[in-house]
């Protein structure tokens, strides 16, 4: 991931968001990560595997719910729903 000072940022605008065309671009200012800009496309992917992930694990939940094994939502559920969204971009980023 390329990395750029705020004011770089600033003053290369235009290369800024080509280069996030690319790949995402970390913004930092005064030496720490403060933002990343990314292309549209990679925004919606994103947010469409989030959604994913998070359906996935709803689903699971009902249907254990639904079988009698409420499971609560505790450390365990989270570490769930982030492995599923892990394995849906490592599945998004195969199929590029």
């Amino acid at each position: 991931m390329k990395i750029v000072a705020a004011k770089d940022a600033k003053n290369r605008f235009g290369q800024l968001i080509d280069d996030a065309q690319r790949q995402p671009v970390t913004v930092e200012k005064n030496g720490r990560p403060f933002v990343v800009v990314q292309s549209f496309e990679d925004f919606q992917i994103a947010q469409q595997l989030k959604m994913a992930s998070l359906r996935t694990a709803i689903n699971e939940a009902r249907a254990e719910y639904a079988e009698g094994r409420e499971i609560p939502f505790d450390e365990a559920a989270v570490e769930r729903i982030t492995t599923i969204g892990r394995r849906l971009l490592a599945k998004r980023d195969r199929n590029r």
